[in-house]
């Protein structure tokens, strides 16, 4: 980057969407510019004044007031602006407005050089102090790190930087890549006063323009500029202030001990990995770590946590739940913006947290209502399309959903996760006056049994089969003790009269078998009862099982809910926010309707094949209903001469039928009144 475009992105910088002083005059930037150029000793203002200099002077242009005002607005808007600094090291120049600027200038924090120290800063400093940011693979997260720890060192010289890293060799490349915007090249000769070696700003490949030129971060910075080969592997120390014990940037990987440092600022970067997230065990040693190594850092200090959200009980996933389950306690829901499952979540309670999926979709897209597997590339917003475009994250998607899902949606749970989209459930409504006329309706009830507590909801589903597909017709949710419960599956029954209900046999549920009779037969109803299951397993592996056919079967369009439907508003709810994990705090539902589809899919499946004729035939709703009154078929049948009880003025229901012959039975009958008379 040479001097001329230096001088264009700062210009566009200065206005950049979240920079902190872009409303402030030109005097006032420049006032505030001065203030952090004078906490330089003039030793180092005259070798800034002299490096500048000979970069004016350079191009041909003559050092002025105006020059030296420009060099002190160039160093205090990359003390400030973050994303600048990214353009200015060059490394990071693919740094794009859309997809960083706002985690540059709004995410990390924002510094004020314009405090005596690093102490005076943090004191006064009023925003939360603890950052998580979690992008995707590819998305410059490490990079932008690094350049967070150089505008700290730039700031304050007196900084120290903890950086954490999951791997001992990451931690070493970190401190190479920090090391290096600060690393002077040789010139092959020697000063002739000192006898010493002489140093140039290094020279720097921009990667967008394949051109070579001086390191304008040197020039504009050199008090912190060393000669090449100093320092250890894991260490940087800017020679800008000497007398300092702690060197300015100290890495480590996580499972080492650096007991007796103390820190002002700590990174904990890419410490949760694919290995030591494996098993249960290795995330606990890892999270425990993660508590002891915090201790390290000041009271006053900072601590930024940037990774990939392996695991939703690793240590980012449970700082999420964290921040979710604080909003939700102290009713700060205001805090949160977006969710996991949208691809955007920002929380700002305890720690500002930064979630971005590599796509998400588009408001158009959720309007229309539009599931993955109907979904094209205009559907999707891309976060970072210039490197992670759509064809690219399709292609990792299908060789590798796991990987896809970890790296790029920054979601573990969509591993495993059974997903009921609001939008599908809401297309799959349908007015009560596009039901069929005719059909078998059924009941199932999952009564959620317990034999500690009644806590959880038990859900009494009713729904019409007709076509092979299934209409919820009525939702009962809600939480009954041993006594209510059988009057409330009686009332069900005599206001929908279904041909079966199917309860789900779990522990002891039977025993409410004799009063479920005795209420049905207070309602002068009797319907026949079964108890079934929905097979063993493990929690998390059953939840998933049952639900599967249950999303099948919305996606094949054999499954609609009324809109007439008792608890709809519940429904939906429930099942958008189901994922087939333990972490599910209700599935009463989507139990419901597994056991729905478990139990009658076989008979609605038998249904299609038995009624094509009559679909096929009767296209319109009104042709139906001509047919039925014509044929005395569907809801006419009762009028059809071969009905035998179409011949009874007031025929028997099937209750009085069962009650005549239990009386018949009951052994009550006088067995001499024949003889007697």
């Amino acid at each position: 980057m040479n001097l001329t475009e230096l001088r264009g992105v700062a210009a566009e910088c200065r206005l950049s969407p979240n920079y902190r002083l872009r409303s402030a005059t030109d005097a006032e930037f420049l006032g505030l510019a001065y203030r952090s150029y004078q906490r330089l000793p003039q030793e180092q203002k005259d070798r800034v004044l002299e490096g500048w200099g000979k970069l004016i002077t350079g191009i041909g242009e003559t050092v002025t007031l105006g020059c030296v005002d420009e060099m002190v607005g160039l160093r205090f808007l990359a003390q400030t602006n973050l994303y600048f600094l990214c353009k200015l090291l060059v490394m990071y120049s693919q740094v794009e407005v859309e997809t960083h600027e706002y985690i540059c200038n709004n995410f990390f924090v924002q510094k004020d050089p314009t405090f005596p120290t690093f102490r005076a800063f943090a004191d006064d400093y009023a925003d939360l102090k603890n950052r998580l940011l979690l992008v995707p693979r590819g998305g410059f997260k490490s990079s932008i790190d690094i350049a967070d720890c150089v505008q700290w060192i730039i700031c304050f010289p007196e900084v120290t930087i903890a950086v954490m890293t999951g791997v001992y060799k990451l931690a070493g490349d970190f401190i190479t890549e920090i090391r290096s915007h600060f690393t002077l090249d040789a010139t092959g000769q020697v000063d002739e006063t000192t006898k010493k070696p002489t140093y140039k700003p290094r020279d720097l490949l921009d990667r967008v323009t394949g051109d070579r030129a001086p390191s304008l971060f040197q020039i504009l910075f050199p008090e912190h500029c060393t000669p090449p080969g100093e320092g250890l592997q894991t260490e940087f120390q800017t020679p800008a202030l000497s007398g300092i014990r702690e060197p300015s940037v100290r890495a480590a990987s996580i499972e080492q001990a650096l007991s007796g440092s103390h820190y002002c600022v700590m990174k904990l970067d890419d410490v949760v990995t694919n290995e030591n997230s494996l098993t249960s065990d290795r995330l606990g040693k890892v999270n425990k770590q993660i508590g002891i190594n915090k201790a390290l850092l000041h009271p006053y200090g900072f601590l930024d946590v940037i990774g990939t959200w392996y695991d939703e009980h690793d240590y980012y996933g449970k700082i999420i739940a964290k921040e979710l389950e604080l909003a939700e306690k102290r009713g700060l829901q205001g805090n949160i913006h977006g969710s996991i499952d949208s691809g955007r979540l920002d929380s700002n309670i305890l720690v500002k947290v930064h979630l971005r999926a590599a796509l998400w979709l588009t408001d158009e897209a959720k309007r229309l209502g539009k599931i993955e597997e109907e979904t094209t590339e205009a559907d999707w917003t891309l976060w970072f399309p210039q490197l992670l475009p759509y064809s690219f994250l399709m292609d990792v998607k299908e060789r590798d959903p796991e990987v896809f899902a970890i790296k790029y949606l920054n979601d573990p749970r969509q591993v495993h996760k059974i997903k009921f989209p609001r939008e599908l459930l809401m297309r799959r409504t349908i007015p009560h006056t596009l039901l069929p006329n005719q059909g078998v309706i059924v009941t199932v009830v999952d009564a959620a049994y317990s034999t500690k507590s009644w806590a959880d909801y038990t859900v009494i589903l009713t729904s019409l089969i007709y076509g092979g597909r299934f209409y919820v017709v009525n939702v009962v949710r809600g939480r009954y003790n041993e006594y209510e419960l059988p009057a409330i599956i009686a009332a069900v029954g005599q206001k929908w009269k279904p041909r079966r209900i199917c309860i789900e046999n779990s522990v002891g549920v039977k025993w409410m078998n004799p009063e479920l009779r005795r209420e049905m037969q207070k309602l002068q109803i009797s319907i026949p009862i079964e108890y079934v299951s929905l097979g063993l397993g493990t929690k998390a592996k059953s939840k998933q099982l049952k639900a599967k056919p249950v999303l099948r079967l919305l996606g094949d369009e054999r499954l609609y809910f009324s809109k007439a439907c008792e608890g709809l508003e519940e429904l939906y709810t429930e099942m958008e926010q189901f994922t087939g994990t333990s972490d599910d705090a209700h599935d009463d539902i989507v139990d419901a309707l597994s056991l729905l589809v478990s139990q009658f899919a076989s008979y609605a499946d038998m249904g299609s094949r038995l009624e094509t004729v009559n679909v096929d035939y009767a296209t319109h709703r009104r042709e139906s209903e001509l047919s039925d009154i014509v044929y005395c078929s569907g809801r006419y049948a009762h009028l059809s001469a071969t009905n035998p009880l179409a011949q009874d003025d007031n025929p028997r229901t099937v209750f009085q039928m069962e009650q005549a012959h239990v009386e018949n039975d009951s052994g009550m009958v006088d067995p001499f009144s024949d003889l007697m008379g």
